[in-house]
């Protein structure tokens, strides 16, 4: 049996998901060189796949690379195999250039254990219900919601998309090919893509799924509140009598912990806080158990960052990297120590829509 078919023998066993979408999401995203398999007497044990992925961040963009479908053969389990796989995975991500990884742990008790290898909670989520008659009707948009799913229609869809993802900050973002297997998929599952115009030009996006009790918006983008409320109300047209679940970026004091991240490579990222903010001067002490690379002390200064030796030198703070990437993620910087609470303004990093 080949690498890519017992990789999907170990997705069949560890994930609900049905036949088609797993031909599908291997026909998109598999390719050898980002499948990582550990082997034990030649059969596969632990896989998952790194995927490459643009970021928004700190007025430039970075690459990230996301780990998904990672899982263990049953009988395995709890061997260390997944831990080993993961190492691994952290020095290849460093030598491809990767400066951040992101994972969506697929369990609440598997965000300590990822914890423990350097990820930090950082990609939270809202949502907002809606019922029927909440929502007046607004009939000033033409809309455009094909039945099945149209490659040339998607296509004009992309630039709305990509302008609306790219305005939102520390966001993962998302390629042309990338998005058309979102679309593609989402009509697999009985979804449909919305859009909502005015003289010919898009003014809202949506992407809904029906689910048993309730429709399902899985990503929602709008010019203004009208748009907004337009879009809902188109999504009812489709399916009436149902309430709608509707998934947004955190606001508020009411949010949903979704994904995580780690910092690959500490000093590249330092390099762009510090040349985003030439007035700092900091020295900061960093451990990296995984990473040992990272490990040691950094002076920002003048627009710089510099690796420097430990000798009589004196530092401003100390840390481990999922506190640091929480710290340069801008995520919640008041529950922060000082002066890791300045590294970055306060933001709320967002990904969303990814494909597993």
């Amino acid at each position: 049996m080949g690498k890519k078919q017992q990789i999907m023998e170990l997705w069949k066993q560890n994930f609900q998901d049905p036949e088609d979408f797993i031909q599908f999401y291997f026909k998109k995203k598999y390719s050898n060189e980002n499948a990582l398999v550990y082997e034990e007497n030649h059969k596969a044990v632990s896989s998952f796949l790194l995927l490459p992925y643009p970021m928004s961040w700190l007025k430039t963009v970075i690459l990230t690379s996301y780990i998904s479908g990672a899982c263990t053969r049953q009988e395995a389990r709890n061997q260390g195999y997944m831990t080993l796989l993961l190492k691994e995975a952290l020095t290849k991500m460093n030598k491809a250039g990767v400066v951040l990884s992101t994972l969506i742990p697929a369990e609440d008790w598997l965000f300590k254990y990822y914890n423990k290898l350097g990820y930090a909670s950082v990609f939270d989520y809202s949502t907002e219900i809606y019922v029927p008659d909440s929502i007046p009707h607004d009939f000033s948009f033409q809309v455009t919601s094909p039945t099945t799913f149209h490659p040339e229609f998607t296509t004009a869809t992309y630039r709305f998309f990509s302008q609306a993802m790219e305005h939102r900050i520390c966001c993962i973002q998302h390629s042309y090919e990338d998005y058309m297997a979102i679309i593609e998929e989402a009509y697999l599952c009985g979804g449909r893509l919305l859009t909502i115009s005015r003289n010919q030009e898009i003014k809202g996006w949506g992407l809904a799924i029906p689910q048993a009790n309730h429709t399902f918006i899985k990503e929602i983008l709008w010019e203004n509140e009208p748009c907004k409320k337009a879009l809902r109300q188109q999504v009812f047209n489709i399916w009436p009598n149902k309430p709608i679940i509707c998934k947004l970026p955190p606001y508020g004091p009411h949010y949903h912990s979704y994904g995580m991240a780690r910092i690959i490579n500490a000093q590249q990222m330092l390099k762009q806080v510090s040349k985003q903010n030439p007035g700092l001067t900091l020295t900061i002490k960093i451990d990296d158990p995984q990473l040992s690379f990272n490990t040691g002390i950094y002076k920002l200064s003048q627009g710089e960052c510099q690796k420097i030796k430990p000798t009589g030198t004196t530092t401003d703070a100390e840390t481990d990297i999922p506190t640091l990437t929480q710290a340069l993620l801008g995520y919640h910087p008041e529950q922060l120590p000082f002066p890791l609470n300045h590294l970055a303004p306060a933001q709320q990093p967002y990904m969303n829509l990814m494909l597993d």
